[in-house]
């Protein structure tokens, strides 16, 4: 195929051009272009070997050209292609095709450390951050001896260094005084720095991973969970009609994103991905954003709008203006519960946060077996 067949393709309604141009163009194209004028008796040779370089020359970029203007032509004559579309939270499908790619984790023990926050704006102009933490290590494998640590007190420092700086130029008060808001912390707080006292449990029975709905669940029945999202949505479907009762309040639909609590629990890559797929389809689930967590770590922020059920027993005493569960990006796993102010009142502006409860950086996996810390004092054994 000519360039001249490539234009009549890509031109159809185009009128052809008469024989006799065709014949002309395609002659001076051949013997190559130049001036006219009368070469000398000795030259003739020499012209004859410049058209023969001028058409190698010359003979591409014609080419190139007639070619490069058949494709820009039919680019033009293209439709337009279709913008691409995006299902709601498509970050949370995103998330899923990444992390069932990561392999299973292994130990013997499932170490989970949590820390729960309080924020307390000062009227001064600076914070400080209480926190409470509990260790809880849980066996692998059936009937081996779980551990369970709590610091029921509390520390409250400053949350920054600027924080600490304010506080220090204050006169560096023992006790804060704060206006009720609408979260947190109200009326005299008094300043603590470390915890009250430590404490642990040892126990040998049945107990789960968490407390809250699925709390009564064992590692080895986590890890038995189905990596299917049809067959895990009619697990969750049978659990939520247990656990309901015979009202079934609430319905199922709301009470799908309790569901995410798993994602605190020790399941695996393809469990999780699974799981937050559902989530992602269910019309109560939307993506925030992407936000850094309370203790650090990137997740993706998600409102699943003001359902208590959704948190942990600890946030959901009091309703706040308004919680977002953070999932991490890099894991999908649960990474920090976190509510905030949704108007400004007293030392906290609106969107503050408020409060808090967040997997520490020592969550996983490990060989154990577990030790209590030193200094802390021990418990009488409870069922676990």
């Amino acid at each position: 195929m000519d360039e001249l067949e490539l234009l009549n393709r890509a031109l159809p309604d185009a009128r052809p051009p008469a024989p006799e141009v065709v014949a002309r163009a395609r002659a001076r194209v051949a013997s190559g272009t130049h001036a006219p004028g009368r070469a000398g008796a000795g030259g003739r040779a020499g012209v004859r070997a410049t058209r023969r370089w001028m058409r190698a020359w010359w003979a591409a970029p014609v080419t190139v050209t007639v070619v490069g203007l058949v494709f820009a032509l039919v680019t033009n004559l293209a439709p337009p292609s279709a913008p691409v579309l995006t299902r709601p939270n498509q970050a949370l499908y995103d998330l899923a095709d990444r992390i069932e790619r990561l392999p299973a984790e292994k130990g013997a023990y499932w170490r989970a450390v949590e820390l729960w926050g309080s924020y307390v704006y000062a009227p001064g102009g600076y914070t400080f951050l209480s926190t409470f933490r509990q260790d809880r290590w849980l066996p692998r494998k059936p009937g081996g001896p779980k551990l369970l640590v709590s610091r029921p007190g509390y520390t409250m420092n400053p949350l920054t260094e600027a924080d600490e700086r304010a506080w220090r130029a204050a006169g560096s008060p023992d006790k804060i005084t704060v206006q009720c808001g609408d979260g947190g912390f109200c009326g005299e707080v008094e300043i603590k720095r470390g915890h009250d006292y430590c404490s642990y449990t040892r126990t040998d029975t049945r107990g789960g991973v968490s407390e809250n709905v699925f709390s009564r669940l064992t590692v080895a029945e986590l890890a038995a969970l189905p990596t299917g999202q049809d067959a895990l949505m009619a697990w969750l479907r049978a659990f939520h009609k247990e656990w309901a009762g015979r009202d079934a309040k609430p319905a199922f639909e709301e009470f799908l994103p309790a569901a995410s609590n798993l994602l605190a629990a020790p399941i695996g890559p393809a469990q999780r991905a699974a799981l937050i797929r559902l989530l992602a389809a269910s019309p109560l689930t939307k993506v925030v954003g992407e936000v850094r967590g309370p203790l650090g770590g990137r997740g993706l922020s998600l409102d699943f709008g003001e359902l208590d059920h959704v948190f942990s027993e600890q946030l959901s005493r009091k309703p706040f203006p308004y919680q977002r569960r953070i999932i991490d990006v890099s894991t999908g796993e649960w990474l920090a519960d976190v509510s905030y102010a949704g108007r400004a009142i007293g030392g906290e502006a609106k969107g503050a946060p408020l409060m808090f409860a967040a997997r520490h950086v020592s969550t996983g996996w490990a060989e154990g077996p577990p030790v209590p810390p030193k200094g802390c004092k021990e418990m009488k054994t409870v069922g676990g």
